[in-house]
């Protein structure tokens, strides 16, 4: 409870205001219309208990901003937290742009369960989010009850020595011998299943959508079967490593045989995955 001192001060600060701004009359003195600037000092207000300050705010901080993939030690990262803590509290790495806080590219709770302080090792691998030379990041702290976002660290630069260096540019990927297995029937029929093949931006904010996403294909319709095989067709796209390869599988219409759902299964691979099991032979 503030001191009765306190609240004088407090009521005379309602009925005399300070004024932090300038008159004309203020200025009699000073050329304004010469080149020279002066520095004009305003008065601050000496009730710093108002002020927020670093001390009252939540922080969460890391050991290095920079990482280099399989080089560098582990990160190590620290929070303070001031506001309530909870048994599910969470930190995700998130690509540096992004907002959304499901689209984490890895995310941890052991350890951080239920602490206002402490701190946590971080091992970065090399995955398909990294296929740059480069790629920016950063880490945040959520509440796990209401989700809200606590804290977030500064931008760390992961560098992926094995990423070529020419990884944005476009490349033509050819994709042959498709195979499902396990298709849904329906009461009275078995499908004609077909596939529908599309070239997708990444799934991340930071991979913006460019004129080479939306390619489709299609394949041609397997009569009556529940695992179709789709040999000697071959589809080509153009992509980067950072796309995705959507593959629908539907199943066709037919007025003489009314379905109520034509969707039969769909699959989503980064085309960096692709790349890294072709290589792999």
């Amino acid at each position: 409870m503030a001191s009765p001192s306190r609240n004088s001060q407090s009521r005379r600060r309602c009925k005399e205001p300070l004024r932090y701004s300038y008159n004309p009359d203020q200025f009699h003195n000073m050329d304004i219309r010469s080149n020279a600037h002066e520095a004009v000092t305003i008065p601050r207000s000496t009730s710093d208990t108002d002020l927020v300050t670093s001390d009252s705010r939540s922080t969460l901080m890391v050991s290095s901003s920079y990482y280099s993939i399989g080089h560098s030690q582990d990160l190590v990262i620290y929070w303070d937290i001031k506001e309530e803590v909870d048994a599910g509290d969470w930190i995700g790495m998130y690509l540096i742009d992004e907002v959304l806080s499901e689209n984490f590219l890895d995310y941890k709770n052991r350890g951080v369960n239920g602490s206002h302080r402490g701190q946590i090792i971080w091992k970065i691998d090399a995955s398909s989010y990294f296929v740059e030379p480069e790629t920016k990041i950063c880490f945040k702290y959520y509440h796990g009850v209401s989700g809200a976002l606590r804290a977030t660290t500064p931008s760390v630069t992961v560098k992926n020595n094995a990423a070529p260096m020419h990884c944005r540019k476009q490349s033509i990927h050819l994709l042959s011998d498709f195979q499902a297995f396990g298709l849904k029937k329906g009461m009275f029929f078995n499908p004609d299943p077909y596939l529908k093949i599309s070239i997708q931006p990444g799934k991340h904010s930071i991979f913006p959508a460019l004129p080479h996403h939306g390619q489709e294909k299609r394949s041609k319709i397997m009569c009556n079967t529940v695992n179709p095989i789709w040999q000697g067709e071959q589809f080509s796209f153009v992509s980067l490593p950072t796309d995705v390869l959507e593959i629908e599988v539907k199943d066709k219409f037919a007025k003489s045989r009314p379905i109520i759902k034509r969707f039969l299964g769909k699959l989503s691979m980064p085309v960096q995955r692709l790349l890294e099991r072709h290589a792999i032979g």
